[in-house]
């Protein structure tokens, strides 16, 4: 199983589409609603929003991972509803007139950007007067304990490099207004929420999270073969006050940017 292929089996039900769904709330598009995904990963924000704007609409999904991509082509050919088309591209240099696009999606991305600001005039751009971005970007990663798990027990066995994980890299919201604003949007509200996400147990986060995660995976296969076992126990431990009787109940943030 590669990468993209873990991504949407593990991580997309049990964590990414709650919050798709969560942030398309904050702002659905329209019935016939033109809508662009930068940064799509396997496409569950597109196909979401493919549900909402129908067969008069039109949804584009566009990543820099051709992986990504490739499960996200397979995975939306078994929707009939979901009109949707998905291009290689990056969210710097997007192959679309100006204004062509009603909302823009970008989910779990943004901090990802290796020149954030440029990403953003580029959405921007293609975004039509008056349009809407809707964003997510995680959370403090004291909020979200299943990671801060993880990162702990990456820091003690591994190293501190191993321990700064990535997804956190853009935690504030003040930052990520500023971001937003100053890449010419005329508002924007960024406010962080709380989902509780089930995990089967620590051992299945950590697995998931390796799976679809580069990464994780490179960090974790640095891990000493003696001190695997000692590894999951950590996590374990640190997450026991989260067990029900389903498994784990982990609580999760993210900061909800809708932008205009």
């Amino acid at each position: 199983m590669t990468a993209a292929e873990a991504y949407e089996a593990f991580l997309v039900p049990a964590i990414f589409e709650p919050w798709a769904r969560t942030a398309l709330r904050a702002r659905p598009p329209a019935p016939g609603s033109r809508v662009l995904d930068v940064a799509c990963g396997t496409g569950i924000g597109a196909r979401l929003a493919a549900a909402l704007v129908g067969r008069a609409g039109r949804v584009i999904g566009v990543d820099a991972d051709a992986g990504m991509l490739s499960v996200a082509r397979k995975t939306s050919g078994r929707l009939a509803d979901a009109p949707i088309e998905w291009l290689h591209a990056n969210a710097r240099d997007l192959p679309f007139e100006a204004s062509a696009f009603d909302v823009l999606i970008c989910l779990e991305g943004l901090q990802f950007f290796p020149d954030r600001s440029a990403g953003l005039r580029e959405m921007r751009r293609v975004l039509r007067p008056g349009g809407a971005l809707v964003g997510t970007v995680w959370g403090p990663l004291e909020q979200n304990p299943g990671h801060l798990a993880v990162s702990e027990a990456l820091r003690r066995f591994v190293s501190a490099d191993a321990a700064r994980l990535l997804p956190f890299a853009l935690p504030e919201a003040d930052a990520i207004r500023a971001l937003v604003l100053g890449a010419g949007f005329r508002e924007a509200t960024v406010d962080l929420h709380t989902l509780h996400v089930a995990i089967p147990s620590a051992d299945a986060l950590v697995d998931w999270s390796a799976a679809g995660g580069p990464t994780m995976r490179h960090n974790l296969a640095l891990l000493p073969d003696d001190r695997r076992r000692e590894f999951y126990e950590l996590v374990a431990a640190r997450l026991s006050p989260y067990r029900t009787g389903q498994g784990l109940s982990l609580p999760s943030t993210r900061n909800i940017i809708v932008a205009r």
